[in-house]
């Protein structure tokens, strides 16, 4: 009988364990964001091999990305899933969540903006314009020696006016190009329904 009783007190204890997440913590909501953006949209993936690319569907994903803007940085939630049955495994888990902070230095004369980033891919640092439209970025992960890429390279295209951002997301070993995935997704904005949404 005390089995009964052990047991579900063991499943409730694990369900209330504390494990550490990707996103920072706090206690009280954060400031309210001057603009809030939902990105929901596929990759696909080109590996490079004996001096060409070559596709790789095992390696594409369909993601999300929750974009907060505030004053000066912006904090993004990216959930990314693949769900090829022949994925292997080495660019990472088939389902993650990446958080990213992205810091706007001063603008320079030229209109280039710096761009100080930290994120669970790792640190990093970036450039983009004073309209957002295009970026660069470059993170450097801490992996093992042995892992086939070192660098994340990105490159952002933000279409505003027609509601889409093209990426593309290359993961280097030094400077040679191990995979990379091309992004395409889609603009989420707020909104008010004037009915309920149908599907038909």
């Amino acid at each position: 009988m005390k089995l009964f009783i052990i047991v579900p007190w063991m499943l409730l204890t694990a369900c209330a364990s504390t494990a550490p997440g990707v996103l920072p913590t706090r206690a009280e909501p954060g400031p309210e964001p001057e603009v809030t953006l939902l990105w929901v949209g596929q990759a696909q993936a080109e590996r490079f091999h004996e001096g060409a690319w070559e596709r790789v569907p095992a390696f594409d994903y369909e993601f999300t990305v929750e974009q907060r803007r505030y004053g000066n940085h912006w904090e993004s939630v990216k959930h990314l899933r693949r769900r090829h049955p022949d994925y292997d495994g080495s660019a990472g888990p088939r389902e993650q969540t990446m958080y990213f902070r992205v810091d706007l230095m001063a603008a320079e004369p030229s209109g280039s903006v710096g761009l100080r980033l930290a994120s669970t891919l790792g640190p990093g640092e970036g450039t983009t314009d004073r309209a957002f439209r295009e970026a660069r970025l470059v993170f450097h992960p801490e992996l093992s020696r042995f892992a086939p890429f070192d660098t994340y390279r990105i490159r952002q295209h933000y279409e505003y006016e027609q509601g889409r951002l093209r990426e593309t997301v290359s993961l280097d070993k030094g400077e040679q190009p191990w995979v990379r995935n091309h992004e395409l997704a889609a603009l989420f904005a707020p909104h008010r329904f004037q009915a309920p949404p149908t599907t038909r």
